[in-house]
């Protein structure tokens, strides 16, 4: 009995210290310490706005499938963005968009312009495809966005026929990956009426190559300087006095039946 006494008090032990521990455990657990603080985080006020669904090409006509409407930090919103996707319904693109970039007016064109090339041409200007190859083409090198200097070689005499021209597409692509050559057969380029003139009569009149400009550099001309007009003050001559020619005679001396010399006298009046 004895024994059955001590296995009861050392398990009742046993349970009691475990209990002891359980409430410890969560009486601390429940404890806030003094040096703690609460934060409390202020949410940040959100708008609706327009962004692309996927990668958008140029010359691209919006629409539902294209489009997502999603939150954006309100005080972050792009100037120029759309809060309702009925807004920018049927524009078209004139920039790449990447997914998930809202869409800004910058980005489009006027309403009614239609889809395409249309679209990326700047009112007033013109499109002009012409034939190019590898070495007239830069290699591949002239892209969509890139400018150029058109150069006809006419007699072998070379020169600069356009300056810093934007090229607009390559065959009938108006966007290629960045960095990637492509090697085509046209090159569209934009033009005013007087250049797309111009660029015609060139094209008949011998061959032609593209010079592949820096974007970054400033093809600007510096202003010819106006002629500086000097006054010079004229000199008076005043007229020589002139001599008169004095006249002279001529007297012959004769001795005998010969003349000896001629002596000349001038007139002394």
């Amino acid at each position: 009995m004895k024994q059955y006494g001590t296995l009861i008090a050392l398990a009742v032990a046993v349970i009691f210290g475990i209990v002891a521990v359980i409430l410890a455990n969560q009486w601390l657990s429940t404890q806030v310490s003094d040096e703690k603080q609460v934060i409390v985080q202020e949410q940040m006020p959100l708008t609706k706005i327009v962004v692309a669904a996927q990668n958008l090409d140029i010359g691209t006509l919006l629409n539902e499938q294209t489009l997502l409407l999603t939150d954006w930090p309100k005080a972050n919103a792009p100037q120029g963005s759309f809060t309702k996707i009925e807004d920018v319904k049927d524009r078209v693109t004139v920039t790449r968009v990447v997914a998930g970039v809202p869409i800004v007016a910058a980005e489009l064109a006027a309403p009614g312009s239609g889809a395409g090339l249309v679209a990326s041409i700047e009112p007033g200007m013109r499109a002009m495809a012409i034939k190019v190859n590898e070495v007239i083409g830069v290699a591949g090198f002239v892209l969509p966005n890139t400018f150029v200097d058109i150069i006809s070689v006419q007699n072998n005499v070379a020169q600069t026929v356009l300056k810093r021209v934007e090229v607009l597409a390559i065959a009938q692509q108006t966007f290629v990956e960045e960095g990637k050559a492509k090697v085509v057969s046209t090159v569209t380029l934009e033009l005013s009426p007087k250049q797309v003139l111009k660029l015609s009569e060139t094209v008949l009149m011998g061959p032609m190559t593209l010079a592949l400009l820096n974007p970054a550099e400033d093809m600007t001309e510096p202003p010819k300087p106006e002629p500086v007009k000097v006054s010079v003050k004229k000199r008076v001559y005043k007229p020589r006095p002139v001599t008169p020619k004095i006249p002279t005679y001529d007297i012959v001396v004769i001795k005998g039946t010969q003349s000896v010399e001629t002596v000349k006298l001038k007139n002394q009046n």
